[in-house]
């Protein structure tokens, strides 16, 4: 008996929470900007985020995000790093050579978020916190282009792995009509144990483990069915 009144209250609260729910879908793009140790190397990301929205009651909603972000080396402060770690080499090479040096990195977030929104019906101010992995994409080429002769490649190399971030932040929904919203918002993220360009350069210039900052500022649409 005890244990139908159990599963009983399950049900009916299971009903409660649900019976009101509803699905949506949102899709921004924006900026990431690099913060901390990880903007001594990077510049500015471009990317964006879809997240299928589960909307438990008109102030809590859940939601698990992906998308893809992409974000350039500054070339400039990475060259004065090769130059530094493989003078030997490049003072070998002809003196009208110049050497070209990229370190792209892509990142894909598969995160799960709770939102909690307030203000209202126009006009929804909103903060979230969010938690997951992500996977990344780390490609380094260092490559000297001799006048008059070949393209000799010092380094070449490619990384794929995964790791944890977690991210706080907060936004505004603006009603268009009433199962679409303008929805622009700010988030603080770190990216634990991604592979950078090592400052010091005393390991290989292929990345060392740090953890990575940014601010993200996003704007897109969000629509409820």
């Amino acid at each position: 008996m005890k244990n139908l009144k159990y599963y009983i209250f399950i049900a009916v609260t299971f009903l409660a929470v649900t019976i009101n729910a509803q699905f949506g879908i949102s899709a921004k793009g924006g900026t990431y900007i690099p913060v901390g140790e990880f903007a001594n190397v990077y510049t500015t990301g471009m990317g964006g985020e879809v997240t299928f929205i589960y909307r438990t009651n008109p102030k809590f909603e859940f939601g698990i995000t992906t998308g893809y972000s992409h974000y350039s080396a500054d070339k400039d402060v990475l060259l004065k790093r090769v130059v530094e770690a493989y003078s030997e080499l490049i003072d070998n090479i002809n003196v009208d050579g110049t050497i070209d040096v990229e370190a792209p990195l892509n990142v894909i977030p598969l995160v799960f978020n709770i939102k909690y929104l307030f203000g209202n019906k126009k006009f929804k101010p909103y903060f979230f916190f969010e938690g997951g992995i992500f996977f990344y994409e780390l490609t380094t080429n260092v490559k000297a282009k001799i006048v008059n002769g070949p393209t000799k490649i010092f380094i070449e190399t490619a990384e794929k792995e995964s790791s944890t971030m977690l991210g706080i932040g907060g936004g505004l929904q603006y009603r268009i009509t009433k199962k679409l919203f303008f929805d622009f918002s700010a988030k603080w993220s770190i990216m634990n144990n991604i592979k950078l360009v090592e400052a010091d350069l005393d390991e290989e210039l292929r990345g060392a483990d740090k953890t990575a900052q940014t601010i993200g500022i996003i704007g897109g649409l969000s629509y409820y069915f």
